[in-house]
């Protein structure tokens, strides 16, 4: 069973997933003086190398990445930081792994964000396993400070509220080949709305933040709606995560939106639109709030990429200090900055 950290000690974490989220963690991690015991990686061409090679810094950090994750987490440690996947259905062997060897977790997987509604069973069974190993299990990212804390403390200015709308951009670049191809990147436009057609397509993120945030406000929800737009290339735009050039007319991108009605009365609206970005474009962020009196939140230059690894590391204290089980982010305190080292 993990316990917190000994005054002055750093914890003792596992990175667990060495894509590109895992390398920016590992420097992150350094930097604040965090005791990196493991590393847990899928790819043949990573296995095998130093943590530090692989996570492209200029030097070794004496750990080698290795694909047996049960081994690693065997050794022991405070915290497993998880940059894996986005679902709990392909996340949830990983997480359960951690948390049967009393290992605390941290995570970027966007639906344990809020997972009681979309993923209940999953949800159920990873909280009791936590509880029962004593140990916490909670999500952070950029959507730990833009879409949740950031709007709650502006609402906080608010008399009364009518409606809340969301709109946030992020380069799909930024996240490697299988959110791109996730997101349907480099197809006709045909090509997706059949899929979407036969198969549906999953509530990606917004959906997790409303819920999240409407319970955070102690209200109701009465009805939830989601779509998705496809963005469509009006020129040739270069994906660098897949190597290719999409062609005009076929997907650069998807906006998923999600509007949550409250039995209350308050409708918050959020649409993330995911796509491939041209020279210049920047992630934005921007929120207006409907009421007495309106308000405006804005964020021009937001580097989503870098703040989800950010706002992940400064939380380890807080997920090793929490109590034990599966914690959705309402349930988690405000953020903050953490000077220094750990």
């Amino acid at each position: 069973m993990a316990n917190p950290t000994e005054a002055n000690k750093p914890p003792r974490v596992i990175v667990y997933g060495v894509g590109a989220m895992g390398a920016t963690v590992t420097r992150l991690l350094l930097d604040k003086g965090a005791r990196i015991v493991g590393a847990i990686g899928r790819s043949p061409a990573k296995v095998g190398r130093d943590l530090g090679d692989v996570a492209g810094l200029d030097r070794q950090v004496g750990v080698t990445v290795e694909s047996d994750a049960r081994q690693v987490l065997a050794r022991g440690a405070d915290i497993a930081v998880v940059c894996v996947g986005s679902y709990l259905e392909t996340m949830h062997d990983h997480f359960a792994l951690c948390l049967e060897h009393g290992v605390n977790v941290v995570t970027i997987e966007e639906e344990a964000v809020y997972p009681w509604t979309t993923a209940p069973d999953l949800a159920q069974s990873l909280d009791a396993l936590a509880r029962v190993n004593g140990v916490t299990l909670a999500a952070s990212g950029a959507q730990d400070i833009f879409w949740m804390n950031l709007i709650t403390t502006l609402l906080g200015a608010s008399h009364h509220v009518d409606k809340v709308i969301g709109q946030c951009c992020w380069n799909v670049d930024d996240y490697g080949p299988e959110v791109a191809t996730h997101l349907n990147i480099g197809q006709p436009r045909e090509a997706f709305d059949q899929y979407v057609s036969e198969h549906g397509w999953p509530e990606f993120v917004a959906r997790q933040n409303l819920e999240a945030l409407v319970s955070r406000l102690n209200l109701t929800v009465q009805d939830i709606r989601s779509d998705v737009t496809p963005v469509l290339a009006n020129e040739p735009v270069i994906c660098r995560a897949l190597g290719i050039e999409v062609q005009i007319g076929s997907l650069i991108g998807t906006i998923d939106r999600t509007v949550v009605t409250t039995q209350e009365g308050p409708v918050f609206e959020l649409s993330m639109e995911g796509r491939v970005y041209r020279e210049g474009e920047n992630d934005t962020n921007r929120w207006q709030v409907q009421g007495e009196p309106n308000l405006d939140l804005i964020n021009e230059s937001v580097p989503y990429r870098f703040t989800t690894c950010s706002s992940l590391v400064n939380r380890i204290p807080d997920v090793i200090a929490a109590p034990p089980g599966l914690l959705s982010l309402d349930q988690m305190g405000t953020p903050s900055y953490k000077h220094g080292t750990f």
